[in-house]
């Protein structure tokens, strides 16, 4: 009987110990997941704010706007339009080089000239 009592102590011990490790391994883990969430959280805001970023950065009047600043660009006129019958007649002038963005390591700037289609008049 003695015997028995010492082994169910033991076993009591070890039982104890054994719900005490997992006790504390479930509080790391609830602090664990509870970070992942703040920083998916915060993750989930921070890409809310770059889609509104993207979207103000993306008007078309801003765009408009820069690319009449930077670029020069300017609506185009009636001369510019041709139909799909008169491309073969449209002439290209062959650059001096014929690959300045390979020989400087596309950096160079490659001036071309805008040819609009218009639609087939029937």
């Amino acid at each position: 009987m003695r015997f028995l009592s010492v082994l169910l102590v033991g076993g009591l011990v070890a039982l104890a110990v054994v719900i005490y490790e997992v006790k504390y391994e479930t509080r790391s883990l609830q602090q664990r997941e509870a970070q992942l969430r703040l920083q998916l959280e915060e993750e989930r805001d921070a890409i809310a704010v770059l889609r509104a970023e993207w979207s103000h950065l993306n008007r078309p009047e801003r765009l408009a706007r820069l690319a009449r600043k930077h670029l020069g660009l300017k609506p185009m006129g009636a001369r510019q339009m041709v139909t799909a019958s008169q491309l073969g007649a449209v002439k290209v002038e062959p650059a001096s080089d014929p690959d300045p963005a390979a020989r400087t390591g596309g950096d160079a700037q490659v001036r071309r000239q805008p040819i609009a289609m218009a639609a087939p008049t029937r």
